[in-house]
């Protein structure tokens, strides 16, 4: 240990060069020691996050005006569809297939046909019976919107013009083989000429009477219906070809027909 550190106060007995040393010493100022508080911590600051390009758009956004419409309401699907506009055409068209089927139909019962009072008489019945055809059905399918009733009318009521005009009544029974085609075309012709006939009438009637709108455009119920009339006017046609036919029997099958059909409506859940 040297003479400086374990020297004492100045008391006038040190040497001058121990005394100068001394007094430098003391007239040194002592560095602070830094105060630590027991049991607090310095949390820093947060620091401060950098602005982005996207505040200054979110802050640019227009805001959105307390006097704004009510928003659109979904269309109602069970709201009745507007009744189609009437069609100017329609007066003159029907006045038109009126008179073609005055003329096709007076050619069955005049005879004028059969007895050669015109010249190539098949021909002619077939084309009277065409363009009576067309002018009802084509009318019919392009303003209701019903694919397929052109040419099954027209077929359908051709065939069956054609077999009572031309084709000789079968004698024999039901299931005798000379007479059993003719009465299978004839049964043909009646189904497609009664279907074609019903369906604008039920594809009509039924936008009046069902309440929901699956039902009321459902071309399938429409088209459906329509066959059953067929299938009915068969059926009893066939019992009147067998010699069955009561008016009891006729309603019990027209009761079978309305319960099949009341069946299948109710297979099918409509949008509420």
């Amino acid at each position: 240990m040297s003479g400086a550190d374990s020297a004492g106060p100045d008391d006038g007995t040190l040497p001058p060069y121990l005394r100068r040393r001394t007094a430098a010493t003391q007239s040194a100022p002592t560095p602070a020691r830094p105060e630590v508080a027991v049991g607090a911590v310095d949390v820093p600051a947060r620091r401060q996050s950098r602005a982005t390009p996207d505040d200054g758009r979110v802050g640019r956004r227009p805001a959105v005006s307390a006097k704004a419409g009510p928003a659109p309401q979904p269309a109602d699907s069970g709201s009745v569809p507007a009744p189609p506009r009437p069609w100017p055409w329609t007066p003159l068209v029907a006045g038109l297939a009126a008179l073609a089927w005055v003329g096709a139909l007076g050619l069955i019962v005049t005879g004028a046909a059969t007895d050669g009072r015109v010249a190539s008489p098949r021909l002619t019945f077939l084309v009277a019976w065409a363009v009576a055809s067309l002018l009802t059905f084509l009318p019919m399918q392009l303003r209701l919107g019903l694919p397929g009733l052109t040419w099954q009318g027209t077929a359908g009521w051709m065939l069956l013009g054609y077999i009572l005009a031309f084709v000789p009544p079968p004698t024999g029974w039901l299931l005798d083989l000379p007479d059993l085609p003719v009465y299978l075309l004839f049964f043909a012709a009646l189904f497609y000429a009664i279907a074609a006939l019903a369906l604008p009438l039920t594809y009509v009637v039924g936008r009046q009477i069902y309440a929901h709108r699956m039902h009321q455009l459902d071309l399938r119920r429409a088209r459906r219906q329509a066959y059953e009339l067929g299938a009915l006017a068969v059926a009893l046609t066939l019992l009147a070809a067998l010699r069955v036919l009561t008016p009891l029997t006729g309603l019990l099958l027209v009761a079978v027909f309305i319960l099949v059909e009341t069946l299948l409506l109710s297979q099918v859940a409509p949008d509420s």
